[in-house]
Formats: C-alpha cells, structure tokens, sequence
C-alpha cells in the first residue's frame, strides 16, 4: 500500500513540477475574480468577431432554435403595417407575374353564364336587338313612303292630273297653317 502512496505521491510531484500544470493551476484560480472585474466591452473590443462568426456552424446553431416559438412572437399586423407596398409593387414585374399565370385553369373555373348573368350583357344584347329591329322598321316604312311617293307621281302622270291641283294630306290630317299659330 506504501508503494501505491509513493507513485501517486511521485506523480503529484511531477505533475506539479511541470511549468504547464502550476501555471493552469493558478490561471483556473485567477480567470473568475478576472472575468468579474472587467467590463464586456473591453473584452470584446479585443475579439475578432468576424474570426469568432467564421467559427461558428450555422447549421447547427439554427438547428437548436424553435422557429415555431418565433413565429408564434411575431406580430403579423404589425409587420404588415410596416411595409410600404407601393414601393413593394414597383419592384414587382408584372409582365413575369403574369406570364406565370395558367390562363386556361383559370378560364376553366370561371362560371361564364353567372358572368354574363351579373354584367348584365344580356339586357345590352336584347336592347341592341330591340333598337336594331326598331331601326331596321324604321328603314322599311321610309322606304315604303318614298316609293309611295314616287308611285303617286306615276299614276297622276299615267291619269294626265295636275299634280299642283292634288291635295297636300289626307282631309282629316289637312289642317290650315292658321290653326298651327294659334295654338
């Protein structure tokens, strides 16, 4: 048992005997009472972040974070409010933006007779139709009255009558000028 006490002894000796152990010895003591009394900037001044940074593994620095917990601190509105979205939309390429876009899906899910329903186009087209045919009457009757008119002339003509002696309108329709500036 003496012969064990004596090697731990030697080896205690030795080891305290060798300049790195007193030395790592004392610094152990010494790093606390440093570390309280100097102020972290000063320390830090003396760091080479950037050295530091290139240390570290991002990877699994972000692995040991609870992004769920983060955005569960985020206040959306606010973050929102925070945004200029004019200057956002002025960075936005329309044209790119469009161009992704899958016209035909988007014609596929679109109800076209609710559309039209809702515009109202059928009452413009039934409108049209109703002016169209109102218009297209109109033409005909002009027509009739100006052919009327030229066939009158050819009977008289026919019947050798003075067209001057002919009267002007029908009898009931054949007002004196008179009665019009009265009125």
């Amino acid at each position: 048992m003496e012969a064990r006490h004596a090697t731990a002894h030697a080896n205690r000796t030795r080891a305290m005997t060798r300049p790195g152990a007193v030395l790592g010895r004392l610094a152990g003591k010494v790093t606390g009472r440093v570390v309280e009394s100097v102020e972290p900037d000063v320390i830090l001044s003396h760091v080479d972040v950037d050295a530091l940074l290139d240390r570290v593994d991002l990877d699994r620095l972000i692995a040991r974070v609870d992004l769920e917990g983060v955005l569960d601190r985020i206040d959306v509105q606010r973050l929102l409010d925070r945004i200029d979205v004019q200057r956002l939309l002025e960075r936005v390429d329309v044209q790119r933006l469009v161009e992704r876009v899958d016209l035909n899906r988007v014609a596929a899910s679109l109800d076209v007779e609710l559309l039209v329903r809702r515009s109202g186009l059928a009452d413009v087209v039934v409108e049209s139709q109703t002016r169209l045919a109102g218009s297209l009457v109109d033409l005909v009757r002009r027509q009739l009255a100006g052919l009327d008119t030229v066939l009158d002339l050819v009977v008289v003509r026919l019947l050798r009558r003075d067209p001057r002696a002919l009267p002007t309108a029908p009898p009931l329709l054949d007002v004196p000028e008179q009665a019009w500036t009265d009125a």
